[in-house]
């Protein structure tokens, strides 16, 4: 009788026990999969919220809109892995005072040195298309990236939550966004320091140059390779510095459709300037470029920038914050001193 009774209480016994593993288990499993979730978070690839593991303390979280619609982030992120390795979200970070925890580099790209002290030392997560395998080790509660990413959007998604930004609608404004990503990041307190310190940069230097300025104009050409390129000065951040500065671009500029326009030889002296910056996107381009065909035209000598040697060419990145605005504003300072 006493036999009888003791098998179903050992069964019984060996059977928690088998549970509580099981359980422990799936916890630990689960956890080192999902090591960015927090609770209240939203996995943008699930669309659901992951309950709370036993070993996590509650994070305070916000929900914030972006180019992909809301998402549930960390009020403070303490890991922030950034898609841009030369840009307008790499930039903004530093100027808020935060260094990600990781960031993409491109290998064919011209390197400025702007960020060059700030980044050395920060992990690489891929080049021109991200790591994902490497983002996932550096365990990030945020990833900032760009709209035209959004190949990417679902897989970075199911890592951390992902805020995706489009500078690109309604024309780039650097300060506009600046502001933006500073309120998802919970940093709008240093906003109108860094806005009043470039504001008052820019008004020193049309008070130095305004006079000077009236007379000149100034034209923008983009080499990718053999091919030359024009953008609207609504376009690119240095262009936008420029127009604040008192700079003038050439009334052909006012006739440009769509911010954008492929040149050919026969056109491209009408984009003649008093100055004249160039842009190259390749960096073999960069590095010897007097092998570019439009350098061997005639045409080219008799643009009245070459002849007077006011071309100049830039290592500005194509977007960027208030960093590359300040450094834009001193290569300006360094032209015109020299020149005017």
């Amino acid at each position: 009788m006493m036999r009888d009774e003791k098998k179903p209480l050992h069964k019984i016994t060996l059977f928690l026990i088998f549970l509580t593993a099981i359980i422990v288990f799936t916890i630990a499993a689960y956890n080192s999969k999902t090591l960015w979730l927090k609770p209240g978070e939203i996995n943008s690839n699930i669309g659901s919220t992951t309950p709370l593991s036993l070993a996590q303390k509650p994070v305070p979280t916000k929900i914030v809109s972006h180019a992909f619609g809301r998402v549930e982030i960390p009020l403070n992120p303490q890991r922030i892995v950034v898609l841009d390795g030369e840009g307008f979200l790499l930039d903004s970070l530093l100027a808020l005072g935060i260094k990600p925890v990781g960031l993409p580099r491109c290998s064919n790209c011209i390197h400025s040195d702007i960020y060059s002290e700030l980044v050395g030392d920060i992990p690489t997560v891929g080049n021109e298309q991200p790591s994902l395998e490497k983002i996932l080790t550096l365990k990030p509660d945020l990833i900032l990236g760009y709209e035209w990413q959004k190949n990417f959007y679902p897989l970075l998604s199911a890592i951390a939550p992902t805020v995706m930004i489009d500078i690109f609608s309604g024309g780039i404004d650097f300060k506009r966004d600046f502001k933006y990503l500073a309120e998802i990041l919970d940093r709008s307190d240093r906003v109108e320091e860094i806005l009043n310190q470039y504001n008052g940069r820019i008004q020193k230097f049309r008070q130095q140059f305004a006079e000077k300025l009236k007379t000149k104009t100034v034209s923008l050409l983009a080499f990718w390779g053999s091919t030359v390129h024009v953008y609207g000065p609504e376009l690119p951040v240095y262009a936008q510095i420029m127009s604040d500065a008192g700079i003038q671009f050439i009334p052909t500029y006012k006739n440009l459709k769509n911010a954008y326009l492929r040149l050919n030889l026969e056109t491209v002296s009408n984009w003649d300037a008093d100055v004249l910056f160039i842009q190259f996107y390749y960096k073999k381009d960069f590095e010897n470029p007097k092998s570019l065909s439009l350098f061997k035209q005639p045409i080219w000598s008799t643009l009245k920038a070459v002849r007077n040697q006011q071309v100049y060419i830039m290592t500005w990145p194509g977007s960027g914050g208030p960093i590359m605005a300040n450094r834009v504003i001193d290569e300006l300072y360094g032209y015109f001193s020299s020149q005017l």
